[in-house]
């Protein structure tokens, strides 16, 4: 699975969506993007921004799930965003090293 590594400061919080949009252009199947992790704030703003559009480009039907890393650990409930999208891409994330960072979001166009 490519990663992008850019969206780890070195793409304005403003262009993020934009960004997303153009890779998913381009992509197949899918892809991760790494985030900023966070740790002197407790939020990353690269991240959120990310999970933000990304949410909307589902609900516009450009892609099919995504899922921050972190949730390899939860268990989800049904009212979770992200439960269809674990069920169903888990088994292909189980072998990612990065399937658990929080630092990582994974998104699947097809």
């Amino acid at each position: 699975m490519k990663t992008y590594k850019e969206f780890h400061g070195d793409i304005q919080i403003s262009d993020i969506g934009k960004e997303l949009r153009r890779i998913v252009s381009i992509e197949k199947k899918s892809f991760k993007i790494l985030t900023g992790y966070g740790s002197t704030t407790g939020a990353s703003l690269s991240k959120t921004s990310a999970l933000k559009s990304l949410k909307n480009m589902k609900k516009e039907g450009l892609i099919k799930g995504y899922l921050p890393g972190e949730v390899k650990n939860i268990l989800l409930s049904e009212n979770s965003p992200y439960y269809e999208t674990k069920l169903n891409y888990e088994s292909i994330l189980k072998s990612d090293i990065d399937f658990g960072n929080e630092g990582f979001i994974f998104v699947f166009v097809k």
